[in-house]
């Protein structure tokens, strides 16, 4: 009995939506990983300081303004190129041109001699990234029924972390074998699993927005895209329950960690790593234990229940980054380095799909572009803006201290957490 209840658990990965959003993941994944953990390497190599590595987390500003765009991806249909593909297709497939092109002409500059170019292309390249994901994650929520949005999410998580995988542990091989900029030219055709994902499974069936709101719509062409596609879902979302609440704990909620993040590859190299150990141990070895992470979580998730299940990955996520302070002290040491990576990843594995999960549930699917946008450009804020001082709180403080910083900053994001588990704010799915 119980191995027919496990059997039938796995049933819905097998679904063909269920799996393109793994070949989705591949292509959202792959950017981040370029524009912060290789070039990160990138510019150490070329002797830029810590901490205008750390400033350079501001190049991925365009994840949180894409909100500010996306009601234009979920509202404009791109002529006879819709008509054939279909809407989100079409625009898909734009996009990914664009993120190619940016990132081969990226390979063309060195950072010692063009740091400022190298700059507005990172740039350019988050720009398209962002829009990519846009598109993604509206395909993805709209193709996965209702009851499958844990399943969808952990396939969506796997597919990102196996682009980071692929991204981080080939480029950091490449580069220490052809150098950096053969490495990133070569990862730019990771564009194509995602590709292929939206010819397999097709176009999905368009949610139109309800007659009660359409006929409140101001009379006019223009006005009239702005009110539906534009000002509906953000009034759509202030209904909800602890609707600010809900977008606090989304902003706070994985701090910690993203401040940490971005110094993760120069923390490593000053260690006296070689990029090809931090690319075994680091990239392909913790990456193992990102992808046990993520297929944890949604068994916490179905288990436990959102909220509960994200309060547990939040104190998870919040207490690995303490294992940096070991490391540090353990030196140029690769079990130490396996040890604090794994547990880390193993976190952020269980973490980010839980986090997928929760946010999927809360978008109305006639405005699945525009909200999902909103709530992930909110999690993106440290990573980007706080992020972006994690260079010179290590030049100031050292690693030991900003690791203890690094961890008091998940604290606002497990408090605002515990005000929607008692309110019980658990997502509606629609």
């Amino acid at each position: 009995m119980r191995q027919t209840t496990m059997l039938e658990s796995l049933k819905p990965f097998l679904k063909r939506p269920i799996m393109a959003t793994f070949l989705l993941g591949i292509s959202s994944g792959f950017p981040l990983t370029i524009v912060l953990s290789l070039m990160s390497g990138w510019l150490k190599d070329s002797g830029v300081s810590k901490t205008d590595i750390g400033l350079f987390a501001l190049v991925t500003i365009p994840y949180l303004l894409k909100p500010l765009w996306a009601p234009f991806i979920d509202g404009i249909k791109l002529g006879a190129f819709a008509r054939y593909f279909g809407h989100r297709r079409s625009w898909l497939l734009i996009i990914q041109v664009g993120l190619l092109i940016a990132i081969f002409t990226l390979t063309r500059f060195d950072p010692a001699l063009d740091l400022k170019m190298v700059a507005i292309l990172a740039i350019i390249i988050t720009f398209f990234s962002a829009s990519q994901d846009i598109v993604i994650d509206a395909y993805r929520i709209e193709i996965v029924d209702e009851k499958s949005l844990g399943h969808g999410a952990t396939m969506i998580n796997f597919g990102y972390r196996f682009g980071n995988l692929i991204a981080g542990y080939t480029g950091f091989v490449l580069a220490d074998i052809w150098g950096w900029q053969a490495a990133l030219s070569i990862l730019g055709f990771l564009v194509i699993p995602g590709a292929l994902a939206i010819f397999w499974v097709g176009e999905p069936e368009p949610v139109e927005i309800s007659k009660e709101e359409q006929k409140v719509s101001p009379v006019g062409g223009f006005s009239k895209f702005l009110y539906q596609s534009v000002f509906l879902p953000f009034k759509e979302f202030m209904t909800r329950p602890s609707w600010l609440v809900i977008l606090l704990f989304v902003l706070f909620l994985k701090m910690g960690d993203a401040l940490a993040d971005l110094m993760m590859t120069p923390f490593h190299l000053e260690l006296g790593f070689t990029k090809t150990e931090i690319a075994n141990y680091s990239k392909f070895f913790g990456t193992i234990a990102l992808l046990v992470g993520v297929a944890v979580g949604p068994f916490l998730y179905f288990r436990m229940g959102a909220l509960k299940s994200l309060f547990v990955s939040a104190i998870l996520m919040m207490l690995t980054n303490l294992i940096f302070i070991w490391a540090y002290y353990q030196g140029h040491d690769v079990t130490a380095l396996a040890i604090s990576v794994a547990a880390e990843k193993f976190a952020t594995g269980v973490g980010g799909t839980l986090v997928v999960a929760y946010l999927s549930s809360l978008c109305n699917h006639a405005f699945t572009a525009t909200q999902y946008a909103l709530l992930s450009a909110l999690a993106g804020v440290g990573r980007t803006i706080i992020g972006s001082s994690s260079g010179y709180l290590v030049d100031k403080f050292g690693w030991v201290d900003f690791f203890l910083i690094t961890t008091a900053a998940a604290v606002p994001g497990i408090i605002l957490l515990l005000m929607l588990w008692r309110r019980d704010v658990a997502g509606s799915p629609q």
